[in-house]
């Protein structure tokens, strides 16, 4: 096993999650540069506050490096990232949502972009992040209608807009009562994950809270 993981960072040279940088071993923390790097959030800056949601807690600014490898993430296939990012996001909700939900869901993407991209980043990162926390997370949400991707708008009444209605809760009685914490990977407006969360509320749950990996670093 272990010569065949040396041919393996032959040929696939590990990097890091974070930065892309080169690494004699693979890890999935980041690298010695990554740890002091400007993307780490402050506390008074990892907590947003929303109107469908409680608040949303987020662990990184969404800027260059990690907006790249965010970017692999999501559509050059490297679903694998997610296993880096998850212990980040519940280490973040471990400290700023102590108690504030019971169960963990994700903001889905729509059937059509699943068939293309070949998994939810979304839901790897709910997963992981749930795993980290000693749980699961648990599908609660749909989303039923296809819709320009919201990285592509940025006026935040369109991406209001883009999204309004786009979210079902297909089995409301999981939902009824309970207090969701429900996940996505990056937080620009807040628009998706209002939505999300509205969708959750009028299904029944009891309160919603988020979380985020990224928050965008000026919202627009």
């Amino acid at each position: 096993m272990a010569i065949w993981d040396s041919i393996l960072d032959i040929l696939f040279p590990p990097r890091c999650k974070f930065c892309g940088s080169l690494l004699d071993k693979t890890t999935l923390e980041p690298c010695r540069k990554c740890k002091d790097a400007d993307f780490w959030l402050t506390p008074a800056q990892a907590v947003a506050p929303g109107t469908e949601y409680a608040r949303c807690v987020c662990a990184v600014w969404y800027r260059d490096p990690l907006r790249t490898e965010i970017s692999r993430f999501k559509f050059q296939n490297h679903p694998d990232h997610a296993k880096a990012y998850g212990p980040v996001l519940a280490k973040q909700i471990r400290f700023f949502l102590p108690g504030a939900y019971d169960l963990i869901t994700w903001v889905p993407v729509s059937e059509g972009t699943l068939k293309k991209r070949g998994y939810d980043q979304a839901q790897l990162l709910a997963e992981e992040t749930a795993k980290a926390l000693g749980t699961q997370a648990v599908p609660l949400l749909a989303k039923i209608k296809n819709t320009p991707a919201q990285s592509s708008l940025t006026d935040g009444r369109k991406r209001e807009s883009n999204v309004a209605g786009v979210y079902a809760v297909p089995d409301p009685s999981l939902v009824k009562g309970q207090r969701v914490l429900v996940i996505d990977d990056i937080r620009t407006t807040g628009a998706t994950l209002e939505e999300a969360a509205r969708t959750l509320r009028k299904a029944g749950a009891n309160q919603v809270v988020a979380a985020a990996f990224c928050r965008t670093p000026r919202d627009r």
